[in-house]
């Protein structure tokens, strides 16, 4: 195994591992305690941390894909070197995101139940099988690029098709519920796949700042700086998304949207870190051009990553802290009042019903998060050394 992989990949994996499981007690405390014991998840807020993770790990599903296809495709000499990695990452992420997802049913037979009796009438059901068809495109595709098939470059291409399907129906999944109108846009499945492309780029991004630093620094560097590049373009598309979705919102003038955009100002350092760390990170980018050092252009990538990061959270934030139904009164001219809403919580302490609920998540829940975490950093470096064994 020394030959496969290197001491610093072997001590990644172990750290991996050790998260997971930090991650996997933390979810059996979960199951065996009850969520109202280990959580603030309540029947208003009944997607936490868990639901953002799984967003945010697919969003490195697809953006490696997306990132290795056009290395691939592109044909840039400088850039080749990282396609590998970079649909090992994106596996990973996929990986990390089915952990997640399997994770937040509450009971692990939850997901037996999906597959023995499939509604396909429902989105849940086109999500899991996006995703599944996902993973075996991305593992066709790292065999494809390990053993140098022929056949590759069409691969890659159904990768981007299989990245693209999945983030569109990961969107249309929250855009179709109504009721919640920071969800309810046609922006949104758009917004999902941008996210993706800044998740991707920033990943590579972040690869080749580390690998200047080792090897090969004159290569590893000018597709860093081209990476950079478009990460910045990336980033200005999904902040542009971003304020086209506010705006809409603020003109739709309804009572369900001028409760959603409360409960957006509500969260606002949240919403600031989701557009301006990426924000920053691409005037840098834009900016320093050429003249950055590896070490910045690593710290700009990183700026990226925690910015999606906040995206993900600001999912469920403005959705699940907004009231959702409204009641028309005698001297009002259009709904104006809200219909409290059981939050499920009368059997122990707090409000049996609440107009909305705050949501702080649980040290156990910022806990169970790990074990995707570590499942996703496992399941790449493992691709790796699995690429790397195919070549011999």
């Amino acid at each position: 195994m020394g030959k496969l992989v290197s001491k610093k990949q072997l001590g990644a994996l172990v750290v991996a591992l050790v998260v997971a499981a930090t991650g996997l007690a933390a979810w059996i405390a979960q199951l065996t305690m009850g969520l109202l014991a280990t959580t603030n998840l309540s029947n208003v807020f009944c997607w936490g941390l868990l639901i953002g993770m799984f967003a945010f790990c697919v969003g490195f599903g697809a953006g490696g894909q997306l990132a290795a296809s056009y290395i691939v495709l592109s044909k840039r000499s400088e850039l080749q070197r990282f396609a590998l990695p970079a649909q090992a990452a994106g596996l990973g992420g996929a990986i990390g995101a089915s952990v997640a997802i399997i994770a937040d049913l509450g009971s692990p037979q939850n997901i037996l139940a999906m597959i023995l009796h499939l509604n396909v009438a429902s989105p849940l059901a086109w999500d899991m099988m996006a995703l599944t068809f996902f993973i075996a495109a991305s593992v066709v595709g790292l065999v494809a690029l390990a053993r140098s098939w022929r056949s590759a470059r069409a691969w890659m291409i159904a990768g981007i098709v299989a990245a693209v399907l999945l983030q569109v129906i990961e969107g249309v999944l929250f855009a179709l519920p109504s009721a919640r109108a920071w969800w309810h846009s046609v922006i949104v499945p758009i917004d999902f796949l941008a996210v993706a492309v800044v998740c991707g780029l920033a990943l590579v991004l972040a690869m080749a700042a580390v690998s200047a630093r080792d090897d090969d620094a004159e290569g590893a560097s000018a597709a860093a700086r081209r990476f950079g590049r478009m990460l910045a373009v990336a980033i200005v598309v999904h902040v542009a998304l971003a304020l086209a979705e506010l705006v809409l919102l603020a003109l739709e003038g309804t009572a369900a949207g001028q409760a959603t955009l409360a409960a957006v100002g509500a969260y606002a350092p949240l919403y600031a870190a989701e557009l301006g760390l990426p924000l920053v990170a691409a005037v840098l980018l834009l900016v320093r051009g050429g003249k950055a050092g590896v070490g910045e252009l690593g710290a700009y990538a990183a700026l990226a990553i925690v910015g999606m990061f906040a995206h993900r959270l600001m999912l469920l934030y403005p959705a699940f802290a907004a009231p959702t139904l409204f009641a028309g009164l005698s001297n009002q001219a259009s709904p104006a009042w809200a219909y409290p809403m059981s939050t499920g919580l009368y059997a122990s302490s707090g409000d049996a019903f609440a107009m909305s609920q705050a949501y702080l998540p649980s040290p156990v829940e910022w806990a169970s998060i790990l074990l995707p975490i570590g499942c996703a950093v496992a399941a790449a470096l493992l691709a790796l050394v699995a690429a790397k064994t195919l070549r011999k």
